[in-house]
């Protein structure tokens, strides 16, 4: 079994960006329910701290797509006997489950470099979580307070999974167990990103993690404002792309993405450090700005769809319960009138007119 290792996509400016452009793309309807789910989140109040009051809901949706991260610093929270063997790795227990389940932001399809034996992706990871948290937010019987945790894990993961590094592990003779999607991978010569105010990270040098450059290629950020100006930045996608919701199928353009434009000149074999020239830099940026721009559009589609079909299942209990009362109350009917024809009967026979 894979070690199970860091995981951050796109830094939060760029899971803000994801969630942005997936918020504009939804409908009223969506946009409402999905409000009524994230005020749900114990840090809803923060989320809209400081927003104005007509940008609170869009905010929180931005900031709600961080939430997984951030429960990777927070001390109620925890990794500890928290493996993706045990039982524990696929409850869905909502906000009463404190585990950080880091081995749910990433797959990591195996990608061999030189010949080195791989290992499977482990289980249960980005995908499986994808399609346990569409089913649990389409269906009635899941409670209101588990579809919010669903939901802000499900923002996060469409996002996760969008980022190359997380859909693989590169094997080679330096990384026999794998490269934990980058994260073993030394650089030099990277810049900080344009937008780069983070107090973390962005007053020291620019990372030397090949994985960390991915994330944080579109910029380093909590600032909700500078989210929409960067937007501007993304490459709208081709309508047909935008449709696509099988995670299979992304995780498929992940890895041939990983092989053709990630681990590529000047990124050889081996763990580096590798020097990263502008050029390279320049082809990072435009890749992750397709692939933001994609996921938020298809994250919009994959909510669309969660809440038809939740809309559905509950018009459909709805029309099952009236034809189930109108039953009732012509079976009540026809017994009062029987009832009724029984006493005239009997007040006839009784020789009552």
């Amino acid at each position: 079994m894979q070690p199970v290792r860091p995981a951050l996509a796109w830094d939060d400016f760029g899971h803000m960006q994801v969630a942005l452009v997936a918020y504009r793309h939804l409908s009223p309807a969506v946009r409402e329910r999905t409000r009524a789910l994230l005020k749900l989140n114990p840090r809803y109040p923060n989320w809209i701290l400081g927003a104005r009051p007509g940008q609170r809901d869009q905010v929180a949706f931005m900031r709600a797509a961080t939430w997984a991260d951030a429960i990777k610093g927070d001390p109620d929270y925890t990794s500890a006997n928290d493996e993706p063997n045990l039982p524990t790795a696929v409850a869905n227990l909502g906000y009463a489950d404190k585990l950080r389940h880091m081995y749910w932001h990433y797959v990591d399809q195996p990608l061999a470099a030189d010949g080195t034996p791989t290992l499977p992706a482990t289980v249960p990871n980005a995908s499986t979580q994808i399609a346990a948290f569409r089913a649990s937010l389409s269906e009635l019987s899941t409670d209101e307070a588990v579809k919010s945790y669903d939901l802000v894990w499900l923002l996060h993961l469409v996002g996760d999974i969008h980022q190359p590094l997380h859909c693989v592990a590169r094997y080679d003779r330096n990384d026999p167990g794998g490269d934990r999607g980058g994260h073993n991978v030394k650089i030099s010569g990277n810049h900080h990103p344009e937008i780069c105010d983070d107090p973390v990270y962005c007053p020291f040098n620019p990372t030397d993690d090949l994985h960390a450059f991915w994330d944080s290629i579109t910029g380093s950020s909590y600032d909700t404002d500078k989210v929409p100006v960067a937007a501007l930045a993304l490459t709208e996608p081709d309508r047909r792309d935008a449709r696509i919701l099988d995670p299979a199928i992304w995780l498929t353009e992940g890895a041939e993405l990983a092989r053709q434009a990630v681990y590529v000149s000047p990124i050889g074999v081996g763990d580096g450090p590798f020097a990263v020239d502008a050029a390279y830099q320049r082809s990072a940026l435009a890749l992750a700005r397709r692939r933001i721009a994609l996921a938020g559009q298809r994250l919009a589609a994959v909510l669309e769809e969660c809440f038809a079909q939740e809309r559905a299942a509950h018009a459909a209990q709805t029309a099952k319960a009236t034809r189930a009362a109108q039953a009732t109350k012509a079976a009540q009917a026809a017994q009062e009138s029987k009832a009724t024809k029984e006493t005239k009967t009997t007040q006839t026979t009784d020789g009552v007119p």
